[in-house]
């Protein structure tokens, strides 16, 4: 047994013990640095919307004449609101939406996807951003899931609506 042992240490080369020590040491601040680095966060722009999205969002649509000034809209003064559709954003801030609205009392429009709206979008770098329809109907939004989805709600002032998108 004594014998194996040393035929073992005679085939390693020798090494000081302070140059053990020192690769040793080197290699674990290496592991540990790659262990608790960071990830870096993701800087969002334009171009992180680009292509085609499916989306739907429901809410609720004013119905009837506008209430006094300063007065709130009670809820009977609401009709729901549905609306599914294809959005294709071109990476520069601009996009087009083919949608199909239900206004839950029988009204739809845009049945055989011939809505067709256009608009603009803005992206900040931390990925929220707005997209604003035609009548200034904005859109406040998150891009989530490495610009795969958005989730959003509608800020014009007489609708209440939110909904989200996922890249096809």
């Amino acid at each position: 047994m004594k014998n194996q042992n040393t035929t073992f240490t005679r085939s390693v080369p020798k090494m000081s013990k302070a140059r053990l020590f020192r690769s040793v040491l080197a290699l674990g601040v290496v592991a540990l640095i790659m262990h608790v680095s960071l990830p870096r966060a993701e800087a969002y722009d334009l171009s992180s919307l680009n292509g085609s999205y499916a989306g739907s969002f429901s809410g609720l649509t004013p119905i009837g004449p506008p209430p006094p000034h300063g007065v709130l809209r009670p809820i009977s003064g609401l009709a729901p609101e549905y609306a599914a559709g294809l959005w294709t954003f071109d990476g520069a801030g601009g996009f087009t939406a083919l949608l199909v609205f239900n206004f839950g009392d029988g009204l739809i429009f845009g049945d055989n996807w011939d809505l067709n709206l256009t608009g603009t979008y803005t992206v900040n770098a931390n990925g929220t951003g707005t997209m604003t329809l035609p009548g200034n109907h904005r859109l406040h939004f998150v891009i989530g899931a490495g610009g795969n989805e958005l989730k959003y709600i509608g800020t014009a002032a007489s609708e209440v609506t939110a909904g989200s998108m996922v890249r096809q």
